[in-house]
């Protein structure tokens, strides 16, 4: 069986783990609106230069106008109101909880893959799913330094954020997935989708009157530094491999295998911070892995 679709959706996961320390620490210096639209930017440049190098080409070639259409609204949905829900969310309610919510986007994923693509998942492939979403909440919900969670106004509010982030994420992938249909490449699809992004946020920007305070952000070089390590493994590589992955498998198991971030990230967390886990958050990693080896062998 070729498995290439699930590998892709563990190197978009384990991008996206990489991301997130590199975001995490530019958000300190640049603020965490800035991060966002400059990310995006850095991204699409990063994005048309692959391109060149590929196929000699900066934009995508001759692509159908539906295909655009499609893959544009992916961008706009999945890329900026999908991320801006659940940065809402997350002030709201800090980084555990928030991403807690987040894990189900794979429902969300699986639920409009089902009409819109005419993905049906098998039994042992929705057995997978839960088994590993078992484990990335059981890891998510381990109590370590409670002071680290932020909040801020109500939490029901928090959490409606969050689950509009994750229902955005999600359709944001089923859309992109359409929009690749017939002979599109992911990298052409993920650079059409990071454009329509970059246009909306900053053309949002320029009306907003954020413009000038955004580019002075530009000045903190060590903060234009991390954050483009993390648009190179995050909104490139990561987004880029995300589209390799539901080309090639059900977007519902890309999307489970792809929410695998909190489990990834405690080794990172170890080595990088010192921050070691509780044997709870082990054993939720273990049953993370159980369900994603599932999903493997289905």
């Amino acid at each position: 069986m070729n498995y290439f679709g699930e590998l892709a959706a563990l190197g978009t996961a384990t991008c996206w783990s990489f991301g997130s320390l590199f975001f995490d620490a530019a958000g300190r210096q640049l603020g965490a609106n800035n991060v966002n639209k400059i990310r995006i930017l850095q991204a699409s440049v990063l994005l048309s230069l692959a391109l060149w190098v590929l196929t000699g080409r900066f934009v995508p070639a001759a692509i159908p106008l539906q295909n655009v259409l499609w893959l544009s609204l992916s961008g706009v949905v999945g890329l900026v109101l999908g991320d801006y829900c659940y940065f809402t969310s997350l002030v709201i309610l800090g980084p555990r909880r928030a991403t807690l919510l987040m894990v189900a986007g794979p429902v969300f994923t699986a639920l409009f893959a089902w009409p819109v693509l005419g993905e049906v998942l098998g039994p042992i492939a929705l057995a997978g799913i839960g088994v590993a979403i078992v484990g990335i909440v059981w890891v998510s919900i381990e109590k370590r330094g409670a002071a680290r969670i932020a909040r801020s106004g109500s939490l029901l509010a928090g959490a409606l954020w969050g689950l509009a982030g994750a229902a955005g994420q999600a359709v944001g992938l089923v859309l992109a997935k359409l929009g690749m249909g017939g002979d599109v490449l992911p990298l052409e699809a993920t650079l059409c989708r990071m454009l329509a992004a970059a246009a909306v946020l900053w053309l949002f920007t320029i009306l907003s009157g954020r413009l000038l305070s955004t580019i002075r952000a530009l000045r903190n070089k060590r903060g234009l530094m991390l954050s483009m390590g993390g648009a190179t493994v995050g909104p490139f590589i990561g987004v880029w491999l995300s589209l390799v992955a539901v080309r090639h498998t059900e977007a519902g198991i890309a999307a489970t295998i792809m929410a695998a971030v909190p489990v990834l990230v405690i080794p990172l967390e170890i080595f990088v911070h010192r921050e070691y886990p509780s044997v709870r958050a082990l054993l939720g990693a273990i049953v993370s892995v159980c369900g994603v080896t599932i999903l493997f062998l289905r």
